[in-house]
């Protein structure tokens, strides 16, 4: 079917349904041809208001097997999950560390399946995140640094340690009371101090196992929580002091922290993590090159997930222009509908759905 576009509403790889007239009646784009940005950018020039796209007819978005929890995934990331919580607690209760366990939890074949690409970002967001949260949390952040490494096209060896590094960024927070770590109200100003010494408990852990050698995974660690423009913390470093796994590692923890369900706060939207991430950028307090290199790719890898939106309908992110940082997505929804919640400001996505959400 043919529907009109105003020309500011075109993307790249819509269907022109009907030839585009100049002035004078000449053919400027004939029908059938797939626009690119060259040619929206063209249109915008001339006095023309509108063109028809050829849009299938609509039908009702239903949920894909590859946008919901895949069993081998997910095998995987439990024992994984399980791995680590035996590190952990060995470590910060008895003292011991046992590299080889280490070394079997980071393997190749492990997280060639748990750092593969949108597969990763989709599956993390469509799980139910069961069991100890910290253990979650570092887990999540462990994956998304190994997809930074490969984004940053980094050595095989630095995307081991970074990925090691985010598995043990939150380690110290063993050290901090259950009743402060799982307070549901709001911290007082002497929990939140009490709070801030992890990273350096944290330090102080690994660094009695045979990773103290390690420096870009002991600064990872310990400095996971400074930021750029000196107003973090333990050390109120700025950024010629901060060491790239630190800057990359505040990016990580910070979408994850926000995008999924926290002890005292609700998962949030992606899209409204990549506002904050964003203005934080812009702000001086995450590293710009690190931080619009993870929003592009992590937006990217979100196309084909499932949101629940603020009206109560379920949809599936079919579109996310990537030119822009802070694009929001075009959704198909359960009953046909496709929504730009670029132009429909009377909608928004909420957060990402856990594949019992979305078939429940």
């Amino acid at each position: 079917m043919l529907k009109a576009y105003a020309i500011e509403n075109l993307r790249a790889g819509m269907v022109i349904g009907r030839d585009v007239l100049d002035e004078g009646t000449n053919v400027l784009i004939g029908t059938g041809t797939v626009l690119n940005n060259d040619m929206i950018f063209s249109l915008l020039d001339r006095p023309i208001f509108s063109v028809y796209i050829e849009e299938a007819e609509p039908t009702a978005a239903v949920p894909g097997r590859e946008f919901l929890l895949d069993d081998t995934y997910m095998t995987c990331y439990k024992k994984v999950q399980q791995q680590l919580h035996t590190i952990f607690t060995a470590l910060a209760d008895r003292g011991t560390f046992n590299a080889s366990a280490l070394q079997e939890l980071t393997n190749e074949q492990n997280f060639l399946e748990l750092c593969n690409g949108a597969k990763a970002v989709s599956q993390m967001h469509n799980m139910n995140r069961e069991g100890d949260y910290l253990i979650n949390h570092c887990l999540h952040v462990g994956i998304l640094a190994g997809l930074m490494g490969k984004w940053l096209n980094w050595s095989v060896l630095d995307q081991y340690n970074l990925v090691i590094a985010g598995l043990f960024l939150d380690i110290g927070k063993l050290r901090i009371a259950p009743d402060i770590l799982e307070k549901k109200g709001k911290l007082t100003d002497a929990e939140f101090e009490i709070i801030k010494n992890h990273p350096q408990y944290g330090y102080e852990l690994i660094s009695k196992t045979t990773l103290q050698g390690n420096q870009d995974i002991m600064w990872g660690v310990l400095q996971h929580h400074e930021r750029c423009d000196g107003s973090g913390y333990p050390n109120h470093l700025k950024k010629d002091k901060i060491s790239r796994f630190g800057r990359i590692l505040a990016i990580l923890d910070i979408y994850d922290a926000m995008a999924g369900d926290r002890v005292f706060a609700k998962r949030r939207s992606p899209f409204d993590v990549f506002a904050i991430l964003y203005d934080d950028i812009l702000n001086g307090k995450l590293d710009t090159e690190y931080g619009v290199l993870f929003l592009k790719k992590l937006c990217h890898a979100l196309n084909g997930n499932w949101v629940g939106l603020s009206n109560g309908e379920k949809g599936r992110i079919v579109y996310i222009d990537e030119s822009r940082v802070t694009s929001l997505p075009v959704v198909q929804t359960t009953k046909g509908e496709f929504i730009d919640l670029n132009t429909k400001h009377d909608v928004q996505v909420q957060y990402l759905l856990t594949a019992d959400e979305v078939t429940g």
